[in-house]
């Protein structure tokens, strides 16, 4: 398995990370496989596009929720607020 170095991390930071990593009762090097873990599956989700079908039956949701409904032009409420 890959290893990986992290150089000049702020005390700050690490400080953050191990009280995570004592909340969750893991230790420091679980806790950051978990965050990375959590990091690269939520991009992966996010830039193959999610999953389609659970978005398509929410826009369908949304289509019978509104369909029907008339909504002000809120051009000039946009413009007021500018203009503050």
């Amino acid at each position: 398995m890959a290893q990986i170095l992290v150089e000049n991390l702020d005390p700050i930071i690490l400080e953050k990370l191990e009280t995570l990593a004592k909340q969750h009762g893991r230790s420091l090097q679980e806790e950051l496989k978990q965050i990375l873990q959590q990091a690269a599956e939520k991009a992966t989700h996010y830039h193959t596009g999610g999953d389609m079908e659970r978005t398509r039956e929410a826009v369908a949701r949304a289509q019978v929720r509104y369909t029907g409904k008339i909504f002000s032009d809120s051009t000039e409420l946009i413009r007021e607020d500018r203009e503050r």
